[in-house]
């Protein structure tokens, strides 16, 4: 009697429709592992961004490392930024682990994404409190001159680790130590906030700028997310601010991880005339309707200007010029010769917050 060919049968059984479906699914996510291992340890890739479901949580216990781009900017690499730091997010958020930030192909902080990136490292900082776990920074692979900035913003005082040594190199910036606060501490501190910066700012740059103007468009931003960026269940409720001054030129930074302006507009009677057009408006646009509206989204009668506050600084100081980010919205106004000029636009990637940035170059005593 002639002995069954088990291998035949075997091969006749995984031919059928259903084997070979799940053999070939098998083979793509083989192929797809290899094709993309170095990305998950990260020279440049997206690590933790799951295009097909953002939201979905990763392994517990999953350790990655986060590779920083060369350029860290809002305004030159705006997609590339926007994705290291929304790595950090997602890794915040997923519980995951992040042994190393590495600084090493950074060559290029802006004030204003250094701010975002503090935010960042600090919100993990405090969600791993009371947990193993600690950032690591190979601080002698990094540039001279980022490090030097970073020493001044305060970052490695933020990551609890040693202050490495000042490089010694001069640079044309000079950061200042970024200023953090909850949001419960906001409502009675906003005008002391804006008055220590102011200090800072004067300290550093030797000029002297307009008290009441910064004082407005702080205490603005930080009344707003006091009142309306967080609700009560969310676990962070901080905001961060900072500056910086480059060759003459202030930029003070403030951001915060709440909802954002184009998600909390008011639904007050102005706002009534013009909601027949929201849902047309793309995120820079509805910016614009915020600040034109001039009201917060909170409806509450006596709050002044709104959003109008931000701009008293910018009409002071010629050539000065406001940045307002997001979600997907931004918002520019700069100060021309022909008066104001607003420019709103809409990026592919959203900021997972509100960022508000102003830059201008005070008048010294001696110009006066």
């Amino acid at each position: 009697m002639k002995k069954p060919d088990r291998e035949q049968d075997r091969w006749r059984i995984d031919q059928q429709p259903h084997r070979l479906e799940l053999r070939n699914k098998a083979k793509r996510r083989r192929r797809h592992r290899n094709k993309h291992r170095n990305d998950v340890r990260g020279q440049a890739a997206p690590l933790l961004v799951n295009r097909h479901n953002p939201e979905q949580r990763q392994p517990k216990n999953r350790k990655v490392d986060i590779h920083l781009h060369e350029r860290i900017d809002l305004e030159e690499n705006y997609e590339r930024t926007i994705t290291d730091l929304t790595n950090v997010r997602r890794a915040v958020a997923n519980g995951v682990n992040i042994p190393d930030l590495d600084f090493s192909r950074l060559g290029y902080i802006s004030p204003s994404a250094a701010l975002l990136l503090a935010s960042e490292v600090d919100s993990w900082k405090a969600a791993i409190k009371g947990r193993r776990g600690r950032l690591r920074a190979k601080t002698d692979t990094w540039t001279p001159s980022v490090k030097k900035l970073l020493c001044q913003m305060g970052f490695f005082e933020l990551l609890g680790m040693k202050r490495p040594e000042d490089p010694g190199i001069p640079i044309n910036t000079t950061f200042l130590p970024f200023i953090r606060r909850n949001v419960t501490d906001a409502r009675t501190s906003a005008g002391e906030m804006a008055k220590e910066l102011r200090k800072q700012i004067e300290s550093v740059a030797g000029v002297e700028i307009v008290k009441q103007l910064l004082f407005e468009g702080l205490s603005e931003a930080i009344t707003n997310v006091s009142q309306h960026a967080y609700s009560p269940t969310d676990h962070v409720r901080d905001w961060w601010m900072s500056g910086a001054i480059d060759k003459g030129l202030v930029i003070v930074s403030f951001y915060d991880h709440g909802r954002t302006i184009p998600g909390t507009l008011p639904a007050s009677k102005i706002f009534e005339k013009i909601k027949d057009r929201f849902g047309g408006w793309n995120d820079g646009e509805k910016i614009r309707a915020a600040m034109e509206v001039g009201r917060s989204s909170t409806g509450i009668e006596g709050r002044g200007k709104g959003l109008q506050n931000f701009l008293q600084i910018i009409r002071h100081y010629p050539g000065s010029r406001l940045r307002i980010f997001s979600n997907r919205g931004r918002l520019t106004v700069s100060n021309t010769p022909s008066g104001l000029v607003f420019e709103s636009g809409v990026a592919e990637s959203p900021l997972l917050g509100t960022l508000i940035e102003w830059q201008f170059v005070p008048i010294k005593p001696e110009e006066q």
